[in-house]
């Protein structure tokens, strides 16, 4: 039984730690507010955080050969 409560309390704890220490959201929470845009529309999937060079969309390439701003035809 004490075991089982160990357990629980670590897999507590850690999902404690991975939320309170997880920046992703943020990130995708700003661009969104910024842009009005979902991830959809520059990422063909969600990418991980140590990606590189995650999959885009033609508008993602064009999002991030604008230096990471939006064109005047992605603003319409």
């Amino acid at each position: 039984m004490k075991i089982l409560k160990v357990t629980a309390f670590s897999i507590i704890l850690s999902g404690f730690f991975l939320l309170l220490f997880h920046s992703t959201a943020e990130a995708t929470l700003k661009y969104r507010k910024e842009t009005g845009k979902l991830c959809v529309f520059c990422h063909t999937r969600i990418p991980e955080p140590a990606q590189d060079d995650p999959e885009l969309t033609e508008e993602g390439k064009k999002f991030k050969e604008n230096g990471y701003h939006l064109t005047e035809a992605q603003r319409e």
